[in-house]
């Protein structure tokens, strides 16, 4: 129980005092003056111990590492499990002695603070504030925003352009690029900065032929790669102005990727369909595709893994008869297929995915979109893949859409490039996980 009146405490410690003083009045008595706070701890929170600090400046006790946004409804009835301090405690407006070893109603704490008042032997006393720090938002949730929506200016060249065929997004320096064609006019292209991502400006693109295949676009070396259909390369350092690379050129299938600064293709040698490597003078082939490997509208995602080896993940559109969607995994000398070779539903179907999957690794996990745009499928292995049937989602009003692509930037962005279709326009989404965008303590 709670002693109600501090009156109580003060008149048992004025009693001690004078029954001390009759004892031994040659004693002189020394109560300390100390009140402050050395301790502090609540119960577990879902299980977790939250830590609290005490700054004895500013007499505020709060934690560091806030808590999820659901801690509010558990705060209101909880027991403070330490809680070491002067003489005695009390909290409110009639100074109520606080007994820890009753359930609390903390929850003032978590918006405007809630103050104690520390008691010392002497009489002295210091009030402390305490501050419970809860997450406004739900740090597992992915939230998008249409930047369209008084975000960028001018978007109107963009949303009523003609993208209805291939395009491709791809972070490169300080940009966001989006690539088009239509099969109309020649391939032109969309800008944005990354940071700033206040204006998307349509750019023109020189020295690039028609049939170059935008699907292909890859970052190697500060430079942008593009294979052609006709099995030249071109590349540019600034993704406006384009060349041909003369020893590269000739025999591409497709780009793969850049893999710890190396640029991977497909390459077509001897009547065969096989991996290769640029060099200075050309291409070192390797060995043949093995069956079911992408050949074409590749995403290919860089991630680390536990042992701390670098790899490379991709996957792509094969031939259409397949019945599951299979990513294969690279680490330098060969690539292996992620196949989870199971009868139970832990990959992504052609059914539900569709034939051009996108591929990303984010926040120590792997996701991956079917060209529906209805879902993400979420891996922590690359092995087995599950539908995510909340917080990670696509924007709900892009379903069924278009054609899209799909980037990450260097802030942990995920940007999502929507073509038109009869009823809407193209539009252009920004994602991030939200405890990807909490400020570090």
């Amino acid at each position: 129980m709670r002693i109600k009146f501090l009156s109580l405490l003060t008149a048992f410690l004025l009693t001690s005092i004078a029954i001390s003083s009759c004892l031994d009045t040659d004693t002189n008595y020394e109560f300390s003056a100390d009140a402050t706070v050395k301790a502090f701890a609540l119960d577990t929170i879902y299980g977790v111990d939250y830590p609290f600090t005490i700054d004895q400046v500013n007499r505020l006790i709060f934690n560091e590492d806030s808590m999820p946004i659901s801690a509010d409804t558990l705060i209101d009835s909880i027991k403070i499990t330490t809680f070491t301090a002067g003489y005695a405690i009390t909290s409110g407006v009639q100074d109520t002695v606080l007994n820890i070893d009753n359930y609390q109603d903390l929850s003032a704490a978590a918006t405007e603070g809630l103050t104690f008042t520390v008691h010392a032997a002497s009489g002295a006393t210091r009030i402390y504030t305490l501050k419970i720090n809860i997450h406004k938002q739900d740090p597992d949730s992915l939230q998008w925003t249409n930047m369209g929506d008084e975000v960028m200016d001018d978007m109107a060249d963009f949303a009523t352009a003609n993208i209805r065929g291939k395009q491709r997004a791809v972070v490169f320096g300080p940009y966001l690029y989006i690539y088009v064609y239509n099969g109309m006019e020649d391939t032109y292209a969309y800008r944005t900065e990354t940071e700033s991502h206040n204006t998307l400006e349509r750019i023109t693109l020189t020295g690039l032929p028609q049939e170059a295949d935008i699907t292909s676009v890859c970052p190697h070396n500060g430079r942008l790669y593009m294979s052609l259909q006709s099995g030249d390369i071109y590349s540019s350092a600034d993704g406006t102005a384009w060349q041909k690379e003369e020893t590269l050129s000739g025999n591409v299938t497709t780009l793969i990727a850049d893999f710890t600064g190396s640029l991977l293709a497909i390459v077509e040698h001897e009547g065969t369909n096989r991996f290769a490597q640029a060099t200075d003078e050309g291409w070192t082939t390797g060995g043949e595709l093995p069956e079911g490997f992408p050949t074409s509208h590749l995403y290919a995602t860089s991630y680390t893994t536990a042992n701390f080896i670098p790899q490379l993940m991709i996957v792509g559109h094969t031939d259409g008869t397949d019945e599951k969607i299979i990513p294969w995994a690279f680490d330098g000398r060969s690539w292996a297929k992620m196949d989870p070779n199971s009868s139970y539903d832990s990959y992504c179907t052609t059914n539900d995915v569709g034939n051009y999957p996108a591929v990303i690794h984010y926040a120590d996990n792997f996701y991956m979109l079917g060209e529906k745009l209805q879902w993400f499928y979420k891996s922590e292995n690359g092995l087995g893949w599950f539908r995510e049937s909340r917080k990670f989602l696509p924007p709900a009003a892009v379903s069924m859409w278009g054609d899209y692509s799909l980037a990450t930037d260097n802030e942990n962005y995920l940007w999502l490039v929507t073509g038109s279709n009869d009823a809407t326009p193209n539009q252009l989404w920004r994602g991030r996980l939200n405890k990807l965008g909490f400020a570090r303590q």
